[in-house]
């Protein structure tokens, strides 16, 4: 049976179908149907939304809540890694609770989380989980996870919409990399860089550099959040997926951090859905063979499909072309990872509160347009729409609430790694 998702790469074409601009006609109906149903929600207080999908046993927990932290976190049990071994008896040292903030300088950081944008309504949970993003993209994902039934695609919808109320996503997205943990952005154990021959973002994760007793566990979480909201900003169609490299090299099984695995897996699951694109699993050891027999059926059958593993460096470069692939792997490209701290004012906009809350007002402003829009095309007023009719400024719509989102998010954002070197610009722009 043919693998679609390795296939593309030998064709050299992404696969498109079911995506914003690629839809059927019963897809563009599904896709009407959904918005029908999620705006009758919309007047519908916060607080009622259903509860998110419970997490794993054993999986990655917060032990406080974001907003009311402080950069030391709280005393927790230590961190173990696979079955319990090998990662809980080293001893907490300095860098086990520092922050990126408590190293930078002080005016690069955030000014304190403005709480009072909390959602109240449904509709202020969308909005804020929308952020940059086409709001027709974001509601796609949701619908092809579920092979496009409505309902179900609808009740993930709203249970990832209280997930990032219960996690305070909005919270981590604000104070981005100072409520880091700083040796753990030092490790590089994720980053991002370049494309794979499809276009799409490629994020490593060399797991020998993971220390599951290095840092609190719930700041694991948060990095893991403020990774994938960091992908969200690289992902422009047509290329709305990551490539993720598992890099086994020399791990060992105290690297291995099963409650944090758990947690990525189910965020990736529930929350980020149709987000990833391929997995590779670079140069497996025996010890990543003796685990993946546990591992392989904890996966989403979609999930798994994506998994191929890349024993050599000639494998690597059947994804990646060799101008985007690190020398490490067998291309040319002279990338190795480096943090760079905040820099000073970095996240000055932020502290403009005039200009904030110009820049919130007029998002809201083409929130409110497309929903107006949108609730025409959907028949939700009236069943003598026209979709047809109605398509051309509805497009128009959604591209005046994009821009106006990304004029908002250097107000509501703190800059990333990614901004100052470069590849993320002002206008939320990608340069690799």
């Amino acid at each position: 049976m043919t693998n679609r998702v390795i296939e593309q790469y030998t064709t050299g074409q992404l696969v498109l179908d079911g995506t914003l601009g690629h839809l059927t006609s019963k897809e563009s109906m599904l896709l009407q149907l959904l918005w029908r149903k999620l705006l009758d929600t919309f007047a519908t207080s916060a607080s009622e939304l259903a509860d998110a999908p419970p997490a794993p046993p054993d999986a990655a927990q917060r032990s406080s809540k974001r907003s009311a932290r402080t950069h030391a976190a709280p005393p927790e049990k230590p961190a173990t890694s696979w079955f319990g071994f090998g990662a809980a008896a080293k001893r907490e040292d300095a860098s086990y609770r520092q922050t990126v903030a408590q190293q930078a300088p002080a005016s690069s950081c955030p000014p304190p989380f403005a709480a009072q944008a909390r959602a109240r309504t449904i509709r202020d949970a969308f909005w804020a989980a929308t952020l940059c993003d086409h709001p027709d993209v974001l509601v796609l994902r949701f619908l092809r996870a579920r092979k496009w039934n409505v309902d179900d695609a609808l009740a993930m919808l709203l249970a990832c919409l209280r997930w990032r109320l219960d996690e305070e996503v909005d919270w981590v997205v604000w104070t981005g990399e100072s409520a880091l943990n700083l040796a753990l952005m030092q490790r590089g154990m994720g980053a991002i860089h370049k494309t794979d021959r499809l276009g799409q973002p490629v994020l490593y994760i060399p797991v020998r550099l993971n220390d599951p007793s290095a840092q609190p566990q719930e700041q694991m979480v948060d990095y893991t959040v403020y990774l994938m909201e960091v992908a969200r900003i690289l992902l422009h169609p047509p290329a709305e997926k990551v490539c993720l490299v598992f890099d086994t090299t020399d791990m060992a099984m105290a690297n291995m951090d099963w409650s944090f695995f758990k947690t990525f897996l189910h965020y990736l699951e529930h929350y980020y859905p149709e987000c990833l694109g391929l997995v590779l699993i670079y140069n497996a050891s025996w010890v990543f063979n003796s685990l993946w027999k546990i591992v392989c059926p904890l996966l989403d059958p979609v999930v798994a499909s994506k998994v191929h593993f890349a024993q050599s460096q000639a494998d690597m470069l059947k994804f990646i072309a060799p101008e985007n692939l690190p020398v490490a792997y067998g291309g040319t490209n002279a990338f190795a990872y480096q943090y760079v701290m905040p820099r000073a004012n970095e996240n000055a906009p932020m502290a403009d509160e005039g200009a904030r809350g110009a820049a919130v007002d007029a998002r809201r402003d083409a929130c409110e347009r497309f929903e107006a829009i949108t609730r025409r095309w959907a028949g939700v007023d009236s069943a003598a729409s026209n979709p047809l009719a109605l398509a051309d400024e509805r497009a128009a719509a959604a591209d005046e609430l994009v821009a106006a989102s990304k004029v908002m998010d250097k107000h509501v954002r703190a800059r990333t790694l990614y901004h100052r070197i470069g590849v993320i610009d002002s206008d939320l722009n990608i340069h690799w």
